[in-house]
């Protein structure tokens, strides 16, 4: 049987290391997920699309692929992308 336990709350509060414990005392893996916003986020300003621009966030997440490897019990996520063809520029 295999689940998924989420964790969530403000930044420095301990998410993490209550995740590490957990994973460690139950035999689970860890998952950054915050670390995939980032991903996302970064994109983003690399191809200088603004936060108001909604669907263009949506439609670019087709050019990021996201991967996960489990390591010791611990995942290392593996983050890629294209660049966009259209850049805005200033």
């Amino acid at each position: 049987m295999s689940f998924i336990v989420a964790i969530d709350g403000p930044a420095g509060t301990g998410k993490g290391t209550i995740t590490n414990l957990i994973s460690k005392e139950l035999g689970l893996v860890n998952i950054d997920t915050g670390a995939t916003y980032r991903c996302v986020a970064l994109y983003v300003i690399r191809n200088n699309i603004k936060l108001e621009e909604t669907q263009k966030i949506i439609n670019s997440l087709k050019n990021i692929h996201i991967s996960i490897e489990k390591r010791k019990r611990r995942a290392k996520s593996i983050f890629k992308w294209r660049r966009s063809n259209k850049r805005n520029k200033k």
